[in-house]
């Protein structure tokens, strides 16, 4: 699979403006900002490109981490790693990857596309996000359709869908990237999730057992 990064200020600026207003799993997202920009500013587009331009494309910054990024990044490796630990085949060559100065990174799998937080130090946590985001991708197409028959709200799955992304800690380590800790709200799911995990390899009947146990739970 092909992931294609791509550095666009018009993509980032609308990433900075839906995620002003954006709340998910417990987070305002509007904390995230700068101190030195105001959400006022952020909903003007043209002091928002002036503001971008100078702080961090005029300088090369985003530039400079899309090479990085397209150098250091095994997307092979990442493709492996995922379809082994869920069992299931992306079933799509190519994915765009929209680099954004914001520290939210959306998703659309139908569009086959997702957002990469730019990273200044510690590089290496965009690549954990890759993991995190593409494993999303295989939840999406394969095992969604499993929650809402199991009865789970699609706020649910989503909660599900996240607290998921602990199994990748074990490929992370053996890859020597950052771990993926996840949202606060997800913290106790995540665990359960990973004990079930650990008692059951097959990553299906697995998520059986962990619907089965989040039903009881959430009564």
């Amino acid at each position: 699979m092909k992931l294609q990064f791509i550095e666009n200020i018009e993509r980032d600026i609308r990433n900075w403006q839906k995620s002003i207003t954006a709340n998910s799993y417990g987070v305002d997202w509007k904390k995230f900002l700068p101190e030195d920009i105001l959400a006022e500013n952020v909903r003007d587009d043209e002091y928002l490109k002036d503001y971008l331009e100078k702080k961090f494309y005029q300088s090369g910054k985003v530039s400079e981490f899309k090479k990085w990024i397209e150098s250091a990044v095994n997307s092979s490796q990442i493709q492996k790693d995922l379809e082994a630990l869920m069992d299931k085949k992306f079933p799509f060559e190519n994915v765009k990857v929209f680099i954004t100065t914001f520290h939210r990174a959306p998703y659309d799998v139908e569009q086959k596309f997702f957002y990469l937080i730019w990273c200044d130090s510690n590089k290496e946590k965009a690549i954990t996000g890759i993991y995190h985001e593409l494993m999303h991708f295989l939840f999406h197409i394969y095992y969604w359709d499993m929650c809402k028959k199991a009865g789970f709200s699609e706020i649910q799955t989503h909660d599900i869908k996240e607290s998921l992304t602990a199994l990748i800690n074990p490929i992370l380590k053996q890859r020597g990237l950052p771990l993926d800790f996840g949202y606060p709200n997800h913290q106790i799911l995540r665990a359960n999730l990973e004990k079930l995990r650990s008692e059951e390899k097959n990553f299906e009947i697995f998520l059986k057992k962990a619907l089965s146990h989040y039903s009881e739970i959430r009564q």
